[in-house]
């Protein structure tokens, strides 16, 4: 690269010292808090403590991935440069749902997922001993992971300062959409057209076709079943129910 335009970039920050490349500048590098607000499946220890338990739940179909990349923008990427990335990872109890994704680079510096990765690992450990709670984990990741990284682990890489460094504490943990306590699924809940259920077993009207423990759907119009049944998962459709492994009443 030119030196010069190293300077500019420098400049404008665009590049870091020691690199040999300008940052990609489609690359997020924080979550769009619209896009992406955050979402819970559970904030039960006794759930996610379990050896094992992310991979039970990890489920995010290709095609839901490509949505996410479209919709931040991203329509070129090399290979291994992207993780599609819960923000509120699912060692903290985060859902497999399209509100708690986004494209998070590895190769941004000195932040990127594996920087992510390192405050994940350290609030879990934190939850699972009992020294805070999940609720609490799941707040500070989803309101701003970088405060999150200097409150628990010390100054950022770089001695970047966090995006909301200075603003006043995030509302609790119960504002984020639908937060609820599930037992493991025996499939993945969070798959394409998938949304959380309510606490009281019923569906959000987005996605209203109701999933049993039993992994049978049930709609809302014309199944004697569906007002008896407590979802354990919530679908925009049979088809997209269908698509996760679920079955229809009788089958």
């Amino acid at each position: 690269m030119d030196c010069r335009i190293t300077v500019l970039l420098l400049a404008v920050g665009l590049v870091s010292p020691g690199l040999a490349a300008p940052y990609n500048l489609q690359a997020p590098l924080r979550p769009d808090p619209v896009k992406t607000p955050g979402d819970v499946l559970t904030s039960d220890p006794a759930v996610i403590c379990q050896p094992g338990y992310a991979r039970t739940v990890r489920d995010v179909p290709q095609a839901v991935k490509e949505q996410v990349y479209r919709s931040y923008g991203i329509t070129s990427r090399g290979k291994g440069e992207y993780e599609i990335d819960h923000l509120i990872s699912l060692e903290l109890g985060g859902s497999n749902s399209v509100r708690n994704l986004w494209p998070e680079s590895y190769r941004t510096e000195p932040l990127n997922a594996h920087v992510k990765d390192q405050v994940e690992n350290r609030l879990h450990d934190l939850a699972c001993s009992g020294k805070i709670t999940f609720q609490q984990a799941q707040q500070a990741i989803a309101h701003d992971w970088e405060t999150a990284y200097v409150q628990y682990l010390g100054p950022l890489p770089g001695g970047v300062a966090p995006a909301e460094e200075g603003t006043p504490t995030p509302p609790p943990v119960s504002t984020l959409p639908n937060p609820t306590t599930l037992p493991v699924p025996g499939s993945a809940r969070g798959a394409g057209g998938a949304a959380s259920p309510n606490a009281d077993g019923s569906c959000p009207a987005s996605a209203p076709v109701k999933v049993s423990k039993s992994h049978i759907y049930h709609l809302p119009s014309g199944d004697s079943s569906y007002a008896r049944t407590h979802a354990v998962g919530c679908f925009v459709s049979a088809t997209a129910a269908q698509a996760a492994g679920d079955r229809a009443p009788g089958r």
